[in-house]
């Protein structure tokens, strides 16, 4: 008898360990599962595209419309009409006090055009 014994515990045991193999470790519904495995899907699609979206969103800041880009040059191109200008009265003008005025005037408009110069350098 304890041999029969021995070899039905044994029998218990190895039908308890193909059980315990043939079930998931998670436990619970398959289509619980199914449904979160589509859900961390979405989930994850949806953050791929978002950042993507932010993304594209930080190049086009970045970037200069064509609209400012024309604008900024046709200012730049405005300062240094009004600096010849301004150097061509200053060169024209004998008076003392028209002078120092128009001197003025040319240091602040040559410091205006170097400032969009420099911004229009910067910009890609």
């Amino acid at each position: 008898m304890r041999a029969n014994a021995r070899v039905g515990a044994l029998i218990l045991v190895v039908a308890g360990a193909a059980l315990l193999s043939a079930c998931e470790f998670e436990g619970g519904d398959p289509v619980q599962h199914a449904l979160r495995d589509a859900a961390a899907a979405r989930h994850a699609a949806a953050l791929k595209t978002t950042e993507e979206a932010e993304a594209q969103a930080a190049r086009r800041a970045s970037a200069p419309a064509p609209a400012e880009t024309d604008e900024l040059s046709r200012l730049i191109a405005a300062r240094r009409q009004a600096v010849e200008e301004t150097r061509a009265l200053l060169a024209a003008t004998a008076d003392p006090a028209l002078k120092g005025q128009l001197t003025g005037d040319l240091k602040a408009e040559e410091g205006r055009l170097r400032a969009l110069e420099a911004r229009a350098a910067a910009k890609p």
